[in-house]
Parts: structure tokens; C-alpha cells; sequence
């Protein structure tokens, strides 16, 4: 090895750390002529345009509607055209003009409601019936020799039902439900049985 290596080393282990700030678009105009001049009210962004053109189409063809002003016709249908443009270009939704952040509504509105898989609209599945097995498995404890008998926490019900059942089926007669463990389900008698 070459003493140059652990400087190579040093080097490739040094971490660089680099802060951006926002972006800043220049967006795309409309009205800047050749010669460094301007349209009146200009320069126009490309939504402005649009807002400006759609909304003097609509209020030329709803002139019936709104145009009972006489004369003062001829100045409202432009001056609220123009009044709509500067507003978009003025407005901003999270640093989005109006326009994107529409677009953005309309896609949200329009996408699935459960949202989509490898571009696909997930479907909802259908409902079924789960089924589980609960087992409960206890053992009593064994008392010693000169001990107190610990008296187990059981229901009530429980108890009696035991006391008037007398020895369980499949158990020998003079076998004691103290003497081993006791199931209460199919599971629990089927993993006992193979245990003992």
C-alpha cells in the first residue's frame, strides 16, 4: 500500500451536505414583443390567457343574461375578463396558481375511492365469516404436604354445574378434576388427551 491511500480513505469518508431553496419558475408568457415592448397589461401568463379568452367567450353568448346596462355593456364584458386574469395571476394555492391547483382538485374528486393498485383501481373486497377456535387450559395446583388447599377462582355456575355432573364423560370414575388438566374445547380435550 502507497501512502496515498489513507488520504484517498480520508477523502472518500468526508460527507457533504447541501441545502436548496425553493425552486423559482419563470412561467411561460404571453406579450413580450421583439423589440423589448409589452401588451397592454402585460406580459400575460398562459392561464391568464385562458381565463381572459373562456371568460369574455361566455359572457359575450350570456349577454342576454347579464347586459341591461345600456352602453356600460360595451366596457363590463372586458373589464371583468381582465379583472379575472389579474386574479390568477395573482392568486396562489401552495405556491400553485389556481389553475393547477383546480386540476389537482378535479384529479383527487375523480380518483377511486379505495385508491388504486399497480395503477389500477383497488376493489373492495368481499365480506366473510372468520372463524376461530378459543382453547382454555388450566392446571390446578398441587398442594403440598401440610399446605392449605388454594381454592381456584371459578363462576359460580361453573362450579355447580360440576358438583351435580359428577365424574366427566371420558374420564375414569374415580379420577378428581384436581388431578390433571381441563379442557373446554374439542382442541383442548384432543391436545390433553395426547399429552397424557
Amino acid at each position: 500500500m502507497s501512502a496515498a491511500a489513507p488520504a484517498e480513505q480520508a477523502e472518500a469518508d468526508v460527507l457533504v451536505g447541501r441545502c436548496y431553496t425553493k425552486a423559482r419558475r419563470h412561467p411561460l408568457v404571453i406579450g413580450k414583443l421583439p423589440g423589448g415592448g409589452q401588451l397592454l397589461g402585460g406580459p400575460y401568463t398562459v392561464p391568464q390567457a385562458i381565463v381572459i379568452a373562456v371568460s369574455f367567450t361566455l359572457l359575450i353568448l350570456l349577454r342576454d343574461v347579464w347586459a341591461h346596462f345600456g352602453l356600460l355593456n360595451v366596457l363590463i364584458a372586458p373589464g371583468v375578463a381582465y379583472g379575472l386574469g389579474l386574479v390568477v395571476r395573482h392568486v396562489h394555492v401552495d405556491g400553485r396558481g389556481p389553475l393547477a391547483a383546480a386540476g389537482s382538485l378535479v384529479g383527487l374528486l375523480a380518483a377511486p375511492s379505495d385508491g388504486r393498485i399497480g395503477g389500477r383501481p383497488m376493489k373492495a373486497l368481499r365480506s366473510h365469516l372468520a372463524q376461530g377456535v378459543c382453547t382454555v387450559t388450566w392446571h390446578t395446583p398441587a398442594s403440598e404436604p401440610g399446605a392449605a388447599p388454594v381454592a381456584l377462582l371459578r363462576p359460580a355456575a361453573a362450579a355447580a354445574e360440576d358438583a351435580n355432573e359428577g365424574p366427566r364423560s371420558g374420564s375414569p370414575a374415580g379420577t378428581s378434576a384436581a388431578a390433571g388438566p381441563r379442557a373446554r374445547s374439542w382442541v383442548g380435550a384432543a391436545l390433553a388427551a395426547e399429552r397424557g
